[in-house]
């Protein structure tokens, strides 16, 4: 059971990438976001989870009012998405290796809760970077 939801978090992920229109870019994203929350809520805080959840959705729908104030969307061809599938397949796995005392706040920090923090963070500056250079360059990112 575990597997299915960890496939179809990483296929929506990839459909996300994909999508060129801001909408259903976003509404795969929190697809992607809801088949990955049983992994987080089978950990000791369960209100980590929701957590998550809400800053996760919060911020996905400020990129979807920003994003769809834009004019301009060209579509790109991304002939590596099956590629890039197949290898988050295998890096981001989930392994429950990561568990090694019983609760502390050391645990909660550094075991338990880091791949799952290191996952997050690596998503959400793939999909910044990936969609500033899908629209390119056109208003994406605020300019300095």
């Amino acid at each position: 059971m575990f597997l299915f939801f960890f496939f179809f978090s990483l296929l929506c992920c990839i459909l996300s990438y994909m999508n060129m229109d801001p909408m259903k870019s976003s509404f795969f994203l929190i697809f992607s976001l809801l088949f990955s929350m049983p992994f987080v809520s089978f950990f000791y805080h369960v209100w980590y989870c929701y957590f998550i959840c809400l800053l996760f959705l919060s911020g996905i729908f400020v990129i979807l009012v920003y994003f769809s104030s834009l004019s301009k969307i060209s579509p790109v061809k991304s002939p590596l998405s099956f590629f890039s599938f197949l290898l988050s397949l295998l890096v981001f796995y989930p392994s429950y290796f990561f568990y090694i005392g019983p609760l502390s706040i050391n645990n909660f920090y550094y075991s338990v809760y880091w791949f799952i923090i290191f996952y997050l963070i690596v998503i959400l500056i793939l999909f910044m970077n990936f969609t500033s250079y899908y629209l390119n360059f056109s208003g994406a990112l605020r300019k300095l």
